[in-house]
């Protein structure tokens, strides 16, 4: 039934598709517009439905056939390749991939456990330091889900709290969103920060350094992260104690033996990439070299050997992001944006003489979007990232200001299908974790926080200047 389900959904976005190719309902969109936006809802169709688990490239290769059928030249179609986003994100999911094997990762985890007396409190605060160590040391969400959830389910076992119970909610969602939000504070701490690089137009790319990034972002993502750990904490936190002693933790970490040469040479070079990413201002070696170099030393040094080029990452995941990304140049140069912007521009410019209702009317349009624009809404942006350049030019709210919309739409989650890593969670704790309402709450308490966080948030912009 699933399977008929997720195949009506795909043979749905292709009759839709047909109909706006052979009618080219919207006046003012060229013909060739409409037949790229048709190849666009059919790749949609098949990302969101995925029949018979097919994987991403399935939809991305249509969509690449289709924007050469209709007549874009190559150095469109495959823009997102060369964009330094992607150059960005192979390193870092191979960083991601050298902290699993090693198993540098859970060691990280582990200390941070062993180094407080258990408590519901302390394991809030244990989670959120182990957030940022990873978050520091590869932008992979997905690695980082893999190294936190079994031992977060670990954790609920030792504590003896029952699936989907409170207890079991609260452990496991913390850890979840630990591997989320904090490290979407700096530009390599998730793959946010490579993603939004890639999507913004060529004018605006130079203004999203790391630099820059950290310096507007970093504030509200950590208003966000510490409110949401409070608002987990007071709705989900058990009454009784934690049960579990310290020397839980202490065993689990023993039991891990000596730091190995591969995790001593792992860790050198991961830290040493973070120090180069963060003083980009001073030896001016662009992000996406220092992290392809930091790749380079990790297969010199054997850390990542020949047959795990190939199986080390989710090639999958790269095609995903690299078409993804290609799709703003597509919406441009088949004047897809040109028809589209000056739908938008009017009401959204009256906005914007109003930062905080700019942010704040756009931030809950992109995730009303996100219920059916399910790939973390990347056509949605791809499609409406145009709209920054007079949003800059006529009012002086920086891109990255502007992003935040977008960046809080990416990590917006109110049921479990809107966010694949939270499905991705679910698949490894086979249901010793949180159950549905429990994640419904979560993504109300993640909204009040985004609301609390830009309203604390523009008073700081507005001092740093990069606000009007």
């Amino acid at each position: 039934t699933m399977l008929n389900t997720r195949v009506l959904g795909v043979v749905a976005s292709v009759v839709i598709a047909l109909i706006i190719g052979l009618v080219a309902p919207f006046g003012g969109l060229p013909q060739q517009g409409h037949w790229i936006l048709a190849t666009v809802i059919v790749t949609l169709g098949f990302w969101i439905f995925r029949p018979g688990g097919l994987p991403f490239m399935a939809g991305g290769s249509l969509l690449l056939a289709g924007c050469l059928i209709f007549g874009l030249k190559y150095n469109v179609v495959a823009a997102g390749f060369i964009s330094p986003a992607v150059w960005v994100l192979i390193p870092a999911l191979y960083f991601g991939f050298v902290l699993q094997k090693t198993g540098l990762g859970k060691r990280i985890a582990y200390l941070v456990l062993k180094s407080f007396e258990p408590s519901w409190l302390s394991m809030a605060v244990s989670w959120f330091i182990i957030g940022i160590a990873l978050s520091a040391l590869t932008p992979s969400i997905t690695v980082r889900i893999a190294i936190v959830m079994p031992i977060a389910v670990s954790v609920v076992e030792a504590c003896k709290q029952a699936p989907h119970s409170k207890g079991s909610a609260f452990i496991t969602i913390i850890a979840w969103a630990m591997c989320l939000f904090p490290g979407t504070g700096w530009l390599t701490g998730s793959l946010t920060g490579p993603i939004m690089l890639g999507f913004l137009p060529a004018e605006l790319k130079g203004m999203a350094t790391f630099d820059s990034w950290f310096q507007i972002l970093a504030l509200p993502w950590l208003l966000i992260t510490v409110i949401f750990i409070v608002l987990i904490y007071i709705t989900m936190r058990p009454k009784e104690a934690i049960g579990i002693p310290r020397d839980t933790f202490r065993a689990q970490y023993a039991a891990l033996g000596p730091v190995t040469r591969d995790e001593k040479v792992a860790i050198a070079i991961l830290i040493g990439s973070l120090i180069m990413f963060t003083t980009e201002k001073m030896h001016g070696i662009p992000t996406a070299a220092v992290a392809l170099m930091a790749l380079a030393l990790l297969i010199i040094f054997k850390i990542i050997t020949v047959p795990e080029v190939s199986t080390g990452v989710n090639w999958d995941v790269i095609m995903f992001f690299g078409v993804a990304i290609s799709l703003s140049p597509i919406f441009v140069n088949a004047k897809v944006s040109d028809w589209i912007v000056p739908i938008l521009q009017p009401n959204l410019m009256s906005l914007a003489e109003n930062p905080l209702a700019f942010l704040l009317v756009t931030t809950f349009g992109i995730m009303a979007i996100r219920f059916i624009d399910v790939p973390w809404g990347f056509s949605t942006i791809a499609l409406t990232v145009p709209i920054l350049i007079p949003v800059f030019n006529q009012f002086g709210i920086h891109p990255l200001v502007a992003s935040m919309a977008y960046i809080v739409g990416i990590n917006f989650f109110l049921l479990s299908y809107q966010q694949p890593f939270s499905l991705m969670a679910e698949g490894m704790m086979q249901g010793k974790g949180w159950a549905p309402q429990h994640v419904t709450l979560a993504g109300v308490s993640y909204i009040i926080s985004v609301v609390l966080a830009l309203l604390i948030s523009m008073p700081y912009w507005r001092m740093i200047g990069v606000i009007r």
